[in-house]
């Protein structure tokens, strides 16, 4: 709670707050008045001169651009290339290795798992229950292992990777959106 100051208390805060001014007024009187034209480097070379804007150019008519043409980081409408008379190069592609198989003998190591998916890339989350409003809509609750919270309802997408696809009483089955696959979830307890 805040006191109120006494006279003397105030007298001094005035009295710093004048100090604090006069110093302020002295610190700037001794400055020149304004800043100085800076026409020589330190090495006494004469600086470039200041180019002049030309603002004529605003009033001028500016150029159409068609849409999808146009460079955002170019300033006026792109230069149309002129047509070249080379043929096309054709560009070979490396041939497609088979995947090797993983344990189990399967592609990636699992039946219709992904051979090119990047060992460790699936997101290891834990169900820890479900909420339900009472009218049927239940939301899924999951625990990343960086202990970030996932809610989500059935038919929505989480981690921007996996669909709920279903949300049972003991498990929620996750689909993963690139791939396709589904993996079941069972719920863990604290």
């Amino acid at each position: 709670m805040l006191r109120k100051l006494t006279r003397r208390e105030v007298a001094a805060l005035v009295l710093l707050a004048a100090a604090l001014v006069g110093a302020a007024w002295w610190w700037l009187g001794r400055a020149e008045a304004g800043p100085a034209l800076v026409t020589r480097d330190s090495a006494g070379t004469p600086l470039a001169p200041v180019p002049r804007i030309d603002l004529s150019r605003l009033d001028a008519p500016r150029p159409q651009a068609r849409a999808g043409s146009r460079d955002i980081f170019a300033y006026g409408v792109a230069p149309v290339a002129p047509p070249s008379s080379r043929p096309p190069v054709a560009v070979a592609t490396p041939p497609v290795q088979a995947p090797v198989a993983g344990p189990g003998g399967f592609p990636g190591g699992v039946p219709g798992g992904d051979p090119y998916a990047i060992a460790g890339s699936q997101l290891n989350v834990k169900y820890i229950g479900t909420v339900d409003n009472g009218r049927g809509v239940k939301v899924a609750v999951l625990l990343t292992d960086r202990d970030e919270v996932l809610t989500g309802q059935a038919g929505q997408v989480i981690a921007n990777r996996y669909r709920i696809a279903r949300i049972g009483i003991e498990s929620v089955d996750l689909e993963d959106v690139g791939t396709g696959q589904s993996r079941r979830i069972p719920l863990r307890g604290s």
